[in-house]
């Protein structure tokens, strides 16, 4: 094989030429040096966790949520998600592949769920409020005048 090129002509930039290991054929991969060199990625994430948890101030178990108030949040987030989740399937079904029965059955029990979580919430709002204490605004209202 003749090379077509002439003696005056330089050599080629070889990039890796820098990272040859002359003692093997193979390519050596330069170290990085870190912060911490001897640390990994799950110390990494504790410590980074706890710096977040001390700026904020708060931790999971100081809450101004009553437990009762949290649980019933989360049960309604559970059953409107589920919700959600049937009318968009129903829907799905419907228009790409014109399942009229399970569309049907999915956007029912979309609407049995949603009607679940409208009747745990009036439920929940009404015996909070009757648990509740009477508030001094009302001390401040004026009353009605007498003839």
């Amino acid at each position: 094989m003749v090379s077509d090129r002439t003696e005056n002509e330089p050599d080629e930039y070889d990039p890796e030429a820098e990272f040859r290991d002359p003692d093997s054929d193979s390519i050596t991969i330069p170290r990085i040096s870190t912060e911490d060199a001897g640390s990994d990625l799950r110390s990494d994430l504790k410590s980074e966790f706890e710096e977040d948890e001390s700026v904020s101030g708060l931790s999971g178990s100081e809450t101004d949520v009553d437990s009762d108030l949290l649980t019933q949040f989360w049960a309604l987030v559970l059953v409107v998600n589920a919700a959600v989740l049937a009318f968009a399937l129903g829907l799905l079904f419907f228009i790409f592949e014109s399942e009229v029965t399970y569309s049907t059955y999915l956007v029912a029990a979309g609407l049995v769920l949603t009607g679940f979580a409208v009747y745990r919430y009036r439920v929940f709002q009404r015996t909070n409020d009757a648990t509740a204490p009477a508030d001094d605004d009302d001390a401040d209202r004026p009353t009605e005048p007498m003839e």
